[in-house]
Parts: C-alpha cells; structure tokens; sequence
C-alpha cells in the first residue's frame, strides 16, 4: 500500500480481524480513508496499527508523511520506527504546549528546542499545503471524512469557511458596543468560499493544472462577451445591424470581435505592432485558442496591455490573416461621477474617519519595529473609527529574514521585547531564534499593546489586517485567507488568539464602509500594468491610464501572464470588483509614483507608501470622507471627490 492509497475513501472488507473491529467500535476517532488504507494490510499490522491508534489518536496527515520519509510504502517492518516516531511526536508536543508564550529566563533549553523542531519545515510546508499540524485534535479527523475527490471537499468546507470569516473581529465591536460607543457598520462584500475553505479555514492552491487554468480564464472572456459588444453598439447606434464575428473568418462587412489582448513575442514587451487579439473559444472543443493580428492604426485612441478585454469593430479582409480595426474598446465603460448618498450616522459624527498602513513596517537591515508603534501612536491621538494594516508584518525581502539569523542584535534586544513582560530583555531575546519566535514574541505582543492602548482611548476604533504575499509563513496565492486562517498552522491557537481584537481580512479585500465602498490589497495592483507594455495613442499621463484600466476591466489585477504571478485561477473572481461595480475607494501601496489620491472617474485611488523604506522611513494615509457635508442645495447629494479628504503623513 502506498502513500497515493491513503487519500482513497473507501469502506471496511468483509472478514475484517476482531481487533481492529473492536477498536473501530470502542469509538476511536479513525477516519473513513484512514480505516480503508489499513484494511488493505496484513492482518497483523492492522491488529497493531488500530492499537497504536487507541494509544497515539494519529492521523491520516501523520502517516502519510511517514510514509513518505520511508520509501511511500508500508510494510510490517516498519512498525517499531512508527511506534517511536509517533512516541517522539507525543513529547514534543507536551513540551511545546508546557512553553509559555513569553519565554522568560526560566525555559529550558530542551523546550525550546523542542519548540523549533515541531515548528520546523513539515508544520509550515503543511500550512502551505492547507493541512493541519501533525497534533491536529482527533475529534476533527474523525468528524470531516474525505471525500473522493479534492475539489468537493473543498466546496463542502465552505460553509465553516464563512462562519469563520463571519466571526472574525467581533470582538472589537461588542466591545465598543457595550463602552456605549457606535461603531462603524463594515461589510465584507464578495463570496468568503472564494478565498476560504477546509477545517482550518485554508483552501488547498497546490493543485491547478495548466487546463483548468487556461479554462477560468476562457470563462471569464465568455462573460464579457456580451457586455463588450454592447458597449461597442452603444458607441456606434447607427451601427445596428453589425454581428459578432468569428477570428480569422474573412468578410467584406463590418463585424464585432471580442478577445484577449496578447503579445506577438513571448519576450518581448508590447507595441502597437505586436498586437494579436485571441479569441474565446468554445466550451468543450478541446481546442486553442485562435489569434489574428490587429492592424489599429485606422483607431483613433488605443489603450492595451497584455491580458486586457477589448472589442474591436472592422473588417478582416479576403485573407482573414490581419483584422484592420476603426475602433478598439478598452474594456467596460465607467460610469459618469455619481453622488454618494448620505449614510446614517455611525458615532459621534457620521463622518469617515480611516488611517491606512502599509508594510514592510521595519527597515530592510533590521526588526525594529518602532515606525507601526509611533504610527499607532498617531493614530490613537486621531481616534479614526478605522485602522488598516496591509502586510507584510514580517517581510520576506528583509536581510536578516533572508539570512536565516532573525535573532536581534546589539540595541535592538530592548526594543524588540515585550515591556510588560517579567523577564529581562537579555532573557526574552535569547528566545528569539526561528521566524516563528518573531511572530510570537515580538509581532504579536505589539499589536496586543498598540491595540490595547487604543481602545483605552477610542472603543469605536476598529482594526483591520490584511496579509501579503511577501509575509514569509504566508504561502498561500491571490487571494490570500485572513492572516490568522494561515497563520493558526503554524503558530497555534493560543498564539493567534490574543489578538480577538483584530479583524483579519482577505487579499484582496472589498468592503462598504458606512455608505462608502472600499477595495483594498497590500501588492502593488499599478506597476503590472505598466511594467507590461501599455500601449497609449495619443500619448497621455500613464499612471492616469492605467488606473483608469483597472477600472474598466472591472479587476485590480487584469495583466496576463500574471503579474503578481501567485493567483489561484480558479478563484480569481475574488480579484474582481464585486458585482462588477467600481469601487470609490481603492487602496493599495505602489511603487509608481510618490504617495498620493487621484481621482479617476468619479473613483478615487490611495497610494498610501509604505511606514518604511529600504533605508528610511516612509509615510502612512490618513482619509476622510465629509458625510455630514454630502447634502448640496436643494436636497442633491455631492460628488466624493467633493467631500473626500487624504492626507499623507510622513514618519520622522
């Protein structure tokens, strides 16, 4: 029996030994696909593998990596070495669960060793992967039983999924609720079973092939089929009659195409005479997708970069090689600057009142992370009624995380502990020796402190987190879980849970805020587009264009090859606006230009930096929506750009 044997589901044979029954039937927790791996062995290692169950409570995830390490293949043999793998496994995790979470002078060598190995590569490759610990409790196993497949499970998860998301920093709010203080009304907007799932709250990402990818993205060109080709009609109304046509199809007469934009090289950036429109293909033909060059110069404007959606109205000629196009649209149109309708209050005032801060939160040479705790500081003199944190809290990029030696040094030990803690700075650091201890014994107790302090003055204040690709025990793809979901892992329960008074968001993240709605990421959702090849005739300002084709694709992150290129296919939808809807508020860090809003269609984009730069420090964003000056004369309702406030605040 091999290790692939192990995720089958399957029931018990017939003649099954009375010890193995006997243990089944004493009600030890043992899964239905664990159950059926065993029944495949010799009658003797089932007598003893259902009683190193009743003793160890193992796991399906447990003897599977075992299995792995030994040759993926069980035998009689190696009874005794899993015997005592399991014995080892059962110490380590009573040592690690007598550390405490402050390690003071008093810990043992021996746990804390104890402590980095069970926090080793398999727990954080386990995490990567959407599994549990090896210590998983027993009572979870035996009541999620496998289905055949990875994909139904990951749907039937989805219901706990967005519990758990549901619940998610509800503690803050009872909180202010009970101190009599009203705190503002947040809903998270999109499907929680896009970017959760699974018993820990993950979704596995590990298992796209390069079809089912390809077929996500034919889907979504089907989609906007329609929608393009309407905009192109209600471009052209005299022009009723014209059809959509097919790539590569010579005709006389004017037709529609709809497509992706591609680059004729695969090396190369894009330009206007390496332009190829790739058509949707069929559902189910099996076949790839067809491309026609595009001849624009007959186009008034152009905008395009790889992966983008258009429309182009011409003719293909008698050849059907080259498509001579007169119009290209760029995507769906954006509507014209609307009023934002006046909202109820939510506090002292009805106005939003918000602070945004990207990481990296430390200089790229160091932990110290000083800068997020002078900007809390800021922030709790403001009393926003909400704070934004976008990773990464640790960054993968820093010099001493990529060293593999993130221990603090010299007079970084009395600034990296905790103040409250009994032990001597010297004590606490000498604690710090894994990437794991710097989210435990720094990361967490600052935001603990910095969120405690807070509420001390503001209780309406809310806190948000929201995780990046570049925190370095983050691996999932776009989208990102909530931070705690990906962390809980590796880090454990206890660790995670002293911060019930943060609400941990997705990457990306989409939002109403009061009456006010909000898309938020902590990548970089502008240099993509431009590092691409946008393609602009005339000529205009290039940060404006590509803000403004984000909105038009309706998606923060619309180039394709992808870019980030971490994005699970078949969930990014959550990339998307919410039910194709613009955002007015959209927030992300960019390495485009300087800090900054600018206003695009009646949206308005915040580049908010980052708290610190390679070497310096950085600047944070502190937003503000005027929702008691909404109301214009005569009852009409005023733009946002009209009542919207951003400043940039520089550390120092």
């Amino acid at each position: 029996c091999t290790a692939a044997n192990l995720s089958r589901v399957g029931g018990r044979p017939q003649g099954c030994d009375s010890a193995f029954r006997s243990a089944v039937m004493a009600g030890s927790a043992m899964s239905v696909g664990l159950r059926g791996f065993i029944d495949e062995l010799p009658e003797a290692c089932r007598r003893e593998l259902a009683q190193l169950h009743d003793r160890f409570k193992y796991t399906e995830d447990q003897l599977e990596a075992f299995m792995c390490n030994h040759g993926n293949k069980f035998t009689q043999e190696l009874l005794p070495a899993f015997e005592k793998h399991l014995d080892e496994e059962q110490k380590k995790l009573m040592a690690s669960a007598a550390t405490p979470m402050n390690s003071g002078s008093g810990a043992s060598k021996a746990a804390k060793a104890a402590k980095r190995k069970s926090l080793a590569m398999p727990s954080a490759l386990g995490a990567a992967l959407g599994l549990s610990v090896a210590p998983a409790a027993a009572s979870v196993a035996a009541a999620a039983e496998e289905p055949a497949a990875k994909r139904p499970r990951e749907e039937d998860d989805g219901g706990a999924a967005a519990v758990s998301a549901a619940t998610s920093g509800e503690t803050a709010v009872e909180e202010a609720s009970a101190q009599g203080a009203t705190p503002l009304a947040v809903e998270v907007l999109g499907d929680p079973k896009l970017w959760m799932g699974g018993p820990s709250g993950t979704y596995l990402w590990m298992d796209e092939a390069l079809e089912d990818r390809a077929a996500e993205r034919n889907a979504r060109l089907l989609r906007w089929q329609r929608g393009l080709a309407e905009a192109m009609r209600a471009r052209h109304p005299d022009l009723e009659d014209v059809v959509i046509g097919a790539v590569r199809a010579a005709t006389q007469a004017e037709v529609v195409l709809c497509g992706r934009i591609v680059c004729e090289s695969l090396e190369g950036k894009l330009n206007e005479r390496s332009l190829l429109l790739e058509a949707p293909r069929a559902d189910g033909d099996g076949l790839p997708p067809a491309r026609i060059r595009l001849n624009t110069a007959g186009c008034k404007s152009i905008v395009a970069f790889p992966g983008q959606l258009v429309c182009v109205l011409g003719r293909a000629g008698t050849a059907g090689s080259v498509f001579h196009a007169r119009d290209l649209v760029s995507g769906l149109p954006t509507a014209s600057p609307s009023p934002v309708p006046p909202s109820a209050p939510t506090g002292d005032d009805s106005d939003l009142h918000m602070f945004v801060m990207a990481g990296p939160f430390c200089l790229r040479d160091g932990l110290d992370y000083s800068p997020l705790e002078r900007a809390f500081e800021l922030a709790a003199a403001a009393r926003p009624q909400v704070i934004v944190l976008l990773g990464p809290l640790l960054d993968a990029s820093n010099q001493r995380v990529a060293s593999g030696e993130p221990g603090p040094t010299g007079d970084e030990v009395s600034r990296l502990v905790s103040p409250t803690s009994s032990s001597s700075p010297c004590a606490q650091a000498e604690g710090i020796e894994t990437l794991e201890d710097i989210y435990t014994e720094v990361i967490i107790p600052l935001l603990q402190r910095s969120v405690a302090s807070l509420r001390r003055r503001s209780a309406r204040t809310q806190v948000f987190v929201v995780p990046s690709l570049e925190d370095v025990l983050c691996f999932h793809p776009l989208p990102q879980p909530p931070l705690d979901a990906m962390l809980r892992p590796t880090l454990g329960d206890q660790a995670v849970e002293q911060l019930r008074g943060v609400r941990f968001l997705p990457n990306p993240a989409h939002l109403r805020l009061g009456g006010v709605t909000v898309s938020l990421t902590s990548a970089d959702a502008l240099s993509p587009l431009l590092r691409s090849g946008l393609v602009l005739r005339p000529e205009e300002r290039r940060l404006e264009a590509g803000l403004r084709a984000l909105l038009q694709q309706r998606c923060l992150f619309p180039a394709a090859p992808r870019d980030p290129p971490q994005v699970a296919e078949r969930r990014a939808a959550a990339l998307d606006f919410p039910d194709g809807q613009v955002p007015e508020l959209c927030i992300f860090p960019s390495q485009v230009g300087s800090p900054c809003a600018t206003h695009i269609d009646g949206s308005a984009f915040v580049n908010p930096g980052s708290v610190c730069r390679p070497a310096a420090l950085g600047s944070f964003a502190e937003i503000r929506v005027a929702s008691s000056q909404r109301a214009g004369a005569e009852g009409t309702a005023k733009l946002l750009q009209d009542v919207l406030r951003v400043d940039i605040h520089k550390l120092s």
